[in-house]
């Protein structure tokens, strides 16, 4: 069985993989409030702003940007997934702001239609190619949430899986020039006992 086949298995077994019971993770919904806020004192509003989820998977956080007001454009290789999606964002009443795109992250392109004023890309473990990637895909302003399991959290993928380390995720962030991005925050962050994350926030400067 391919790793996109385990996916979608998984997916379409709703009782186990479904956003209900898993909340967001509270520094994306944090950041993306605070570009929502910075958007509202400067006369716009949540409704004008995109969000991007890399890996939506369940759609924890493409519905929970989608339910502060965000259009949310949502990538996953997996249809099951964007089956369940959806029909939670029917059942939410933001159906018309969660876009649903099935391709791999790992080589997903936004092409022309950049600008994203969030990108949240949780629990991936794709490389960290995609980190400095998709930070050239935000808006002025906006703000990249990129999240992974640390190498000593106690839940995470297989072994198999590689987990880069804070020292991996600096050098990468190393890449992007200084003068158009800013890194807020670079850090292990203990969600609780079971998940120590390795968490980066990069801004792209509004100018």
């Amino acid at each position: 069985m391919s790793n996109q086949e385990m996916w979608e298995s998984r997916y379409r077994n709703r009782d186990q993989h479904t956003p209900e019971g898993v909340a967001p993770h509270p520094v994306v919904v944090g950041q993306a409030e605070a570009v929502i806020a910075r958007a509202v004192s400067s006369g716009g509003s949540a409704g004008n702003l995109r969000a991007a989820d890399l890996g939506s998977g369940a759609g924890r956080h493409a519905l929970a940007l989608a339910g502060l007001g965000m259009h949310v454009t949502a990538v996953d290789f997996a249809s099951s997934a964007h089956d369940l999606v959806q029909q939670m964002a029917r059942e939410r009443g933001v159906a018309d702001k969660v876009t649903p795109v099935a391709a791999d992250v790992s080589s997903w392109k936004p092409g022309e239609a950049t600008g994203f004023d969030v990108i949240v890309a949780a629990y991936l473990h794709v490389g960290l190619a995609l980190l400095t990637d998709s930070a050239h895909w935000l808006a002025p302003g906006g703000r990249l949430v990129w999240i992974g399991h640390a190498p000593d959290s106690p839940h995470g993928p297989p072994a198999e899986v590689v987990r880069d380390s804070l020292a991996d995720h600096r050098r990468q962030l190393e890449q992007l020039h200084a003068s158009q991005w800013r890194v807020l925050r670079l850090d292990e962050h203990e969600l609780n006992p079971e998940f120590l994350d390795v968490i980066a926030v990069v801004e792209r400067s509004a100018s």
